[in-house]
């Protein structure tokens, strides 16, 4: 039987990473605790250290394996981990296709480093610059190491195709950002917008050969780059967190009355003329907002050189991304599509008063 999640593995609590703590000790998070409880008892650990990084070094990046597990099974994969690399076989209507997590992370010595911040009080100008460079920069280097593994060639991979899920925990605010710069890398094209005279939205891509930061610079189209034909596309992520399995777990069958849960953030505007998203806060189990699903908040992005190429909507992300005659077109399968999102823990005896006023002053901040 596998070691539960949250056992005392007599770790000292300076190697324990501080969100697994929380996680493990916060009466607000039970709902989280049960729902990866639930998880992991169908959730094979091939290396049989799964649980010790989970708790230390490994948080985020096994967090993210989870929830891709519970994404995968709810679109209705069969899922494989008895292999050690890479991280997932899945079936699904005959076909077999590999899967590799990976995360951007914060640079460390070696222990557990705090994230740095985002650059504060950034200009428009300096933003779309950060997004276009350092971001694809800080994408670039874990994307590369994965193609010099070569999945490919192990042999229960060998004529299937392969996606790598990639979440970004560079930076704090990093899960606050879109797929848009990791596409606009994966493809080396950068986009721009204006609206004509007439309120219609004119977006325009244009070729990038390079990123480039200070001396830092990596070519710009890792789908271009050699032995890159091999990854058949990239998914990306940005809600494999705790609060997901939060959320989920409140929605579902491990809701817990001592918390109430308010999310807030941006999502797709459905019109074709509009250059920003929605913004958005509901409670988390309110069925008039309706119920969240695990691929909500992630973006199939596949590669035009495939050698394998993807069924259409074979995988179940919530929006899928071709590049078609020099343009990113986008597919919806859902309707409500997250760019990001925050989850606030709030006690459960919290009034009705507060509850308005607290949900009123979010989208007021949204607003702002």
């Amino acid at each position: 039987m596998a070691v539960n999640l949250f056992a005392d593995l007599g770790k000292s609590k300076d190697s324990l990473h501080p969100q697994f703590v929380t996680l493990r000790d916060a009466l607000r998070y039970a709902p989280a605790r049960r729902q990866l409880e639930e998880l992991q008892q169908n959730f094979d650990d091939p290396d049989g250290n799964f649980v010790e990084q989970f708790q230390t070094t490994g948080f985020d990046a096994r967090t993210l394996e989870l929830f891709l597990f519970a994404m995968f099974r709810e679109s209705g994969h069969v899922v494989d981990r008895s292999q050690q690399r890479p991280d997932f076989l899945i079936t699904r209507d005959g076909v077999t296709v590999a899967v590799e997590a990976v995360t951007a992370s914060a640079p460390s010595n070696g222990g557990i480093q705090p994230y740095s911040p985002v650059p504060a009080e950034q200009t428009p100008e300096q933003r779309a610059e950060y997004l276009r460079h350092n971001l694809p920069i800080r994408l670039g280097s874990p994307l590369f190491s994965k193609l010099k593994a070569r999945y490919w060639l192990e042999p229960h991979v060998q004529g299937r195709p392969l996606i790598i899920a990639m979440e970004d925990f560079h930076t704090s605010g990093s899960l606050a950002t879109s797929s848009a710069p990791l596409s606009n890398y994966l493809f080396g094209f950068k986009q721009d917008w204006y609206h004509d005279d007439g309120g219609q939205l004119i977006i325009t891509e244009q070729e990038l050969t390079h990123h480039q930061v200070n001396a830092k610079k990596i070519p710009s189209g890792f789908f271009n780059q050699p032995e890159a034909e091999n990854v058949s596309a990239v998914l990306f992520c940005n809600s494999g967190t705790a609060p997901k399995f939060a959320r989920m777990g409140q929605e579902g069958k491990h809701r817990s009355g001592v918390v109430r849960m308010l999310r807030y953030g941006t999502c797709y505007q459905h019109d074709p003329n509009a250059a920003l998203p929605n913004g958005f806060v509901y409670e988390v189990g309110d069925l008039r907002h309706g119920r969240e699903s695990w691929r909500e908040g992630t973006t199939l992005i596949r590669n035009p050189r495939a050698l394998r190429p993807l069924p259409s909507e074979w995988l179940g992300a919530a929006v899928e991304e071709d590049f078609l005659e020099g343009k990113v077109v986008s597919t919806f399968r859902e309707s409500f599509v997250p760019y990001w999102s925050q989850t606030i823990l709030l006690p459960g005896s919290i009034s009705k008063r507060l509850m308005k006023e607290t949900m009123v002053e979010l989208y007021r901040e949204l607003a702002s």
